[in-house]
């Protein structure tokens, strides 16, 4: 799991105190002036993709109240680009993968551990010489396109490592020596000491890390490979998809994978396409503004008022003032949110160069990877979940329902099984909301779950119009803006109320006569 670099803190604006004054004809002229002379501002500045910047506009005079309906009844909803949306454009994919996206780190880095030197080292040299071999293996292994070759070697090497913060195998430790990602100490005796080693987060050692990449993405590929129509590096769209269908619909005869067998391979895949951002040094990436962005406002007794566009929000606070309804907008500010998420494959195929084998991405483009897959593969999406870091940096999760009726969290490529506390009741709301927190602490190194704002978006919520599960990602940010929540897993209904018995006869009317 990475560290919390997924994404950006939500920021909201606050509405400034009502003005409870009366409205006199001079001010409804004003207000509408006002509202004709007002623009939504502009977004030159790139903001992050996964928080979406709100702009406030302050409306002159006291703005109306909504008499169209809020929320899913009155509001134009966002549609996707859908799942298709690519996939015409893709061509069949090659019988055999080719080298990995950015090669040269590997070369460089095999350049760097054969030209350590092995006479000095207190390390055992027998040892050091081995693995000096396993990374030039790897490495001509990679450049030949031979996956399954690759793995093996880096898996010799300790590859992937495990979780940071984990145990590190004494392979791992070699390798972690010979690239210069640590020091050794030579102890009286004969024997050494390795200095600490840190791969984790931004922090962590930028080598250890690629090798992590190239590790993940050759057991993507060669995971892949026993596709029918074969896969490139990096594979399609069409692809991944395909294979996901492939695994859950298996012939006649073969046995049906388990929820967790299709979970792993849904994370294989994500985990082996996508590097997160601050495992590659790189920024936040931001995407292209979704469309329909929609705007809000909280009226004076609290309530949300949101809307499809910032025009139809004008509209409603005008026909609002005209009516001198109390429900004006505090503050007479009405918030545009500028939704940044992805919804097609494109988004997370293109957030700058690649590095070690893999694209870059963040927590947003893992869970829309997900998405795509897990429901080719039969599953449900349930939602998505926007968690709000305070003062921090923020992530998103992803919640799906297995066939089998299993409910899973993934947070990035790793994923979680919701375990009913009651199992004749199934798995509740609460359920999930013990589980997000226990994930959501173990990604902030076991800081206090409780001190995090959790906004989560329900597919069922969103219409059929485009890709709901994708356009949830997108929903949750949205309702973390608007500091609103939904419900994931309703309760269920209460059972129909008890047959009443047949009413025994009153006295003289006839019921049966006892001696």
């Amino acid at each position: 799991m990475s560290v919390p670099g997924a994404t950006d803190t939500v920021k909201t604006t606050n509405p400034a105190p009502a003005n409870t004054g009366t409205v006199s004809s001079k001010q409804m002229k004003e207000f509408k002036e006002a509202v004709d002379r007002s623009t939504t501002s502009s977004n030159s500045s790139p903001q992050s993709k996964n928080t979406p910047n709100s702009n406030p506009i302050i409306l002159a005079g006291r703005p109306p109240i909504n008499l169209a309906p809020t929320g899913r009844q009155g509001v134009p909803l966002h549609q996707s680009q859908g799942a298709s949306s690519t996939t015409a454009a893709q061509t069949a994919a090659p019988a055999k993968p080719g080298k990995p996206l950015d090669l040269a780190q590997m070369e460089a880095m095999n350049r760097r551990v054969q030209s350590f030197n092995v006479a000095r080292s207190p390390v055992d040299h027998q040892e050091l010489k081995d693995a000096q071999q396993h990374f030039q293996n790897a490495t001509d292994a990679l450049k030949a396109g031979d996956y399954k070759k690759a793995e093996a070697e880096l898996s010799t090497l300790g590859f992937p490592l495990s979780a940071p913060g984990g145990q590190v195998s004494k392979a791992g430790t070699t390798s972690a020596i010979l690239l210069g990602a640590t020091s050794v100490k030579a102890l009286p005796g004969g024997g050494w000491q390795p200095g600490a080693i840190n791969w984790g987060g931004a922090s962590g050692n930028q080598a250890l890390k690629d090798m992590n990449g190239f590790a993940a993405n050759a057991k993507m590929i060669n995971r892949l490979a026993s596709a029918p129509g074969g896969v490139s590096n990096p594979p399609t769209e069409t692809q991944v998809t395909q294979y996901m269908r492939d695994l859950a619909n298996p012939p006649k005869g073969k046995p049906q994978p388990t929820s967790q067998q299709v979970m792993q391979a849904a994370s294989d895949i994500t985990g082996g396409m996508i590097m997160h951002y601050s495992s590659a040094g790189r920024q936040d990436p931001v995407y292209n503004a979704n469309p329909n962005q929609h705007a809000f406002y909280k009226d004076r007794a609290g309530k949300t008022h949101e809307f499809g566009s910032m025009a139809d929000a004008k509209k409603a606070a005008t026909a609002a003032l005209a009516h001198k309804s109390p429900d004006a907008p505090a503050g007479r500010i009405i918030t545009q949110i500028n939704a940044r998420s992805p919804d097609q494959w494109s988004d997370v195929t293109s957030q700058g160069a690649p590095r070690a084998g893999r694209y870059i991405g963040d927590c947003e483009s893992k869970v829309y990877v997900q998405t795509r897959l897990l429901t080719a593969a039969g599953f449900k999406s349930v939602g998505s979940i926007d968690v709000q870091h305070p003062g921090g940096i923020g992530h998103m999760l992803g919640v799906f329902k297995a066939p089998d009726g299993t409910t899973w969290v993934t947070s990035n490529e790793d994923f979680r099984q919701v375990k009913p506390s009651d199992a004749k009741a199934g798995v509740t709301q609460a359920d999930l909301d013990a589980t997000v927190k226990q994930v959501t602490s173990e990604v902030y190194h076991g800081q206090d779950p409780n001190g995090f704002k959790y906004s989560s978006a329900a597919t069922a919520n969103l219409p059929g119009t485009g890709d709901p599960a994708v356009d949830s990602i997108r929903r949750s940010t949205e309702l973390g803006v608007m500091r609103r929540s939904e419900v994931l897993i309703p309760p269920p209904p209460p059972p129909p109320p008890a047959a009443q018995s047949q009413a025994a006869p009153a006295h003289g009317s006839g019921g049966p006569k006892h001696p």
